[in-house]
């Protein structure tokens, strides 16, 4: 049952084209925010420093980069302005939590595919290999060969 009717919408559609509208809004700047973080990977480059606030001279690459876009991005302008240095607990998808959330998705996504193909493969071997650093932290290498 719908409570009103105005120029052929109902109330309820109304609504649902609201959270459309929501879900995109959301969806572009989560576009966004993936675009850098799969560069700074592709690139083995750091993504933080202990200064995590838009517009400081050394707020490293993540946030460097994301006020590079935004220079020739508007939409993601008017979002830093917006929600850019407003600390926990208003939703902005530029946080820290968000970037190690994604960065874990992607880990995931790729350690699937790995051992998808491992199995599909059939043959494979194992390499590992362990040497200490300065620190004598020892450091651990685990290398996969397999034939596809």
């Amino acid at each position: 049952m719908y409570l009103t009717r105005a120029e052929g919408k109902t109330l309820t559609s109304k609504l649902e084209e609201e959270i459309r509208k929501e879900q995109q809004y959301w969806r572009y700047i989560i576009e966004r925010v993936f675009a850098v973080i799969c560069t700074l990977a592709e690139r083995g480059l750091p993504f933080r420093s202990d200064n995590e606030q838009f517009r400081t001279p050394n707020n490293r690459n993540y946030f460097g980069l994301l006020e590079l876009v935004a220079k020739f991005d508007p939409f993601l302008r008017d979002h830093i302005d917006r929600y850019g240095n407003t600390g926990s607990g208003q939703p902005s998808y530029l946080s820290r939590t968000i970037c190690e959330e994604i960065i874990q998705l992607m880990a995931n996504k790729v350690t699937d595919t790995i051992v998808a193909e491992v199995k599909k493969a059939g043959y494979f071997s194992f390499s590992v290999d362990s040497t200490p650093d300065i620190s004598h932290t020892d450091q651990l290498t685990l290398i996969i060969r397999y034939v596809t």
